[in-house]
């Protein structure tokens, strides 16, 4: 801690010229103590001295007895003889008039590896690898203190060193998590960042400390709020709207408070992660209903504040998490606040593999378990996890060796589909694809279908279509017309096959029907491109809450019941090529349509 605490003064007047004056030393409430200590053998020149050494005093502000509303001790604020030092746990637990008559103001890291290597070195101990340092470094005080003290860490165990302290287990860092591709360039951003600012080689407004993380539920969003913390050696401050709402009686005043005391949180540390999940909670003010516009417009209004005043403060990064991206207030995503918006989707076959391999602890390869997670299609990374703690259990029960064995044993158990309804899926997938490539736009096509369904599964994808389009910078009617026969060809070359169809095209969110409906609203109420040229409604506010008029549901109808025709007439011309390709891909059950 001294050789930390020297680091931090070093730069000071106070520290190289012996200079007098007021500092004030931040530090994480666990090493606080600790920094005492060390202050008293850094001011005494080496020797130390007794608390009641007045010529160099140092104090710990008792942040605790503010924040409980005691009246804490008075302070006087002097001019010392030579030198004064307060400790802190935040900036925000030193009073005011404190800060402004501090000549400096400095954050005392926790003690890196290298301190632990030379502190071994002054007490005598044995000599450690920086790679024992390391692992030593990232654990909780006393455990650093203890080992840097041992006089041998001959025989250390260093895969134990995480389980000493269970109230502090060590998190993953994004480093070490597979997957998060879409979120890999941003985060790379950030630590250089984050390192150039502790560097004080930029300021903290220049970082990129705002982000949005839309995605269904399992795919990971609250685990890379704490892996970025873990990355970047900050806490983790995790909360959500529903946990602020649910705050004693849920009040607005209660609300608010809460939202408050996480927020202040976050910027009493010097480096946080304030992680905000069920943002869409939180509301959006062109959706606000007449009888609670009144709480809710408080709720934005007092988020928009305080985001802006927790991005301005240096260390503080703000997530958000939502499953529904569209339905948060525009005035939150803006520049300045939550700016970067990423998508997390299901991961892709490789991505399965990794994150499968990667809660087996590594015990099976990523390339063996390819066999099992290419036909876990739907499987969210948190499914992933859950399998991979089932399979480890298996292999535990038969007390063997984790095998591949274990990870089939516990997959959830499969029926083989009808060959009548696999036939049916083909020619649903097929459907789109030719109506894909009439569009003109696709490159190229790529369609898998599953053989098997999974037994009390509520919904089930029996196939996929990935497609490889080019891109339209400013689309036309004509494109976004084509765009809707590619999501009707599934249900319409059904009824061009079988004479019916199933229920395959509707019943969820994200369904054939729900995006051709959506669009064909877009198509009237934002676009101007139907029988009126008006604008209602914002294209990204097309969902389950826009209540359309009468008169555009009626054009929606007529809109969607053209099109289909439309569709079903190209497919009655191509339902040769429709049930030859059908056929082909019941047998081979994957296939791949490239623009000729």
């Amino acid at each position: 801690m001294l050789a930390a605490l020297r680091a931090a003064l070093r730069k000071t007047p106070q520290f190289q010229y012996n200079a007098k004056g007021l500092m004030i030393g931040i530090v994480r409430p666990e090493w606080i103590w600790h920094a005492k200590a060390a202050a008293g053998v850094l001011l005494g020149g080496g020797r130390g001295f007794s608390n009641d050494d007045f010529r160099r005093p140092v104090h710990i502000i008792d942040r605790a007895r503010r924040a409980s509303g005691k009246a804490p001790e008075e302070m006087a604020i002097f001019r010392p003889e030579h030198q004064a030092l307060y400790l802190a746990t935040s900036r925000d637990a030193v009073p005011l008039a404190l800060r402004l008559a501090a000549d400096v103001i400095v954050d005392i890291p926790t003690p890196t590896a290298r301190h632990i290597v030379a502190a071994r070195k002054v007490i005598g101990g044995e000599d450690i690898t920086m790679a024992v340092a390391e692992a030593i470094a990232r654990q909780p005080a006393e455990v650093v203190i203890g080992l840097t003290a041992r006089h041998s860490l001959a025989g250390l165990d260093l895969s134990s060193l995480s389980t000493i302290d269970a109230s502090a287990p060590r998190t993953p860092t994004l480093s070490e998590l597979p997957g998060y591709g879409p979120l890999r360039p941003w985060v790379e951003a950030i630590k250089r960042d984050v390192g150039d600012w502790r560097e004080e080689r930029i300021r903290w407004s220049d970082v990129d400390r705002g982000i949005l993380l839309v995605g269904p539920p399992g795919t990971g969003k609250t685990l890379f709020a704490t892996a970025l913390a873990s990355e970047l050696g900050f806490e983790l401050v995790a909360t959500s709207v529903g946990e602020w709402q649910g705050s004693r009686q849920g009040h607005l005043g209660h609300m608010l408070s809460a939202m408050s005391t996480s927020f202040a949180n976050a910027t009493s540390h010097r480096g946080a992660v304030l992680f905000v999940d069920e943002l869409d909670a939180i509301g959006d003010r062109l959706r606000m209903r007449s009888d609670h516009t009144y709480y809710e417009g408080n709720v934005i209004g007092r988020f928009l504040e305080l985001t802006t005043h927790a991005l301005d403060q240096p260390g503080t990064i703000v997530v958000g998490a939502t499953n529904y991206g569209h339905l948060i207030d525009n005035a939150i995503l803006r520049s300045g606040r939550l700016e970067t918006h990423v998508q997390l989707d299901l991961p892709e076959e490789e991505e399965r593999a990794d994150i499968l391999s990667y809660h087996l602890d590594h015990f099976l390869s990523a390339a063996e378990l390819r066999e099992v997670t290419d036909n876990l299609m739907l499987a969210t990374p948190a499914d992933l996890e859950k399998l991979a703690r089932a399979a480890k259990r298996a292999a535990r029960i038969r007390k063997g060796v984790l095998s591949l064995q274990d990870v089939k044993a516990v997959l959830p158990a499969k029926v083989p589909l009808p060959e009548q309804v696999l036939h049916r899926i083909c020619v649903h997938e097929i459907g789109h694809a030719l109506m894909a490539m009439a569009s003109g736009s696709a490159e190229e096509i790529n369609i898998r279908v599953e053989s098997h369904m999974v037994e009390g599964a509520a919904v089930q994808d029996g196939g996929r279509v990935h497609y490889k389009m080019s891109n339209r910078a400013l689309p036309t009617e004509k494109d976004l017309l084509a765009k809707m026969r590619t999501m009707l060809g599934g249900t319409a070359a059904e009824e061009v096959v079988f004479g019916s169809r199933s229920i395959g095209a509707g019943g969820v969110e994200g369904s054939d029907l729900d995006q051709a409906t959506r669009l064909a609203y877009r198509l009237v109420a934002s676009y101007g491109l139907g029988r009126a040229l008006r604008y209602q409604v914002g294209a990204d506010r097309v969902d389950e809450s826009f209540i359309p008029a009468p008169e555009l549901r009626a054009e929606v109808d007529v809109i969607l019941a053209r099109e289909y025709r439309a569709t079903k007439e190209l497919l009655v011309k191509e339902k040769a090529r429709l049930m030859r390709l059908a056929a082909e891909l019941v047998v081979d059950r994957q296939m791949r349509i490239e623009k000729s």
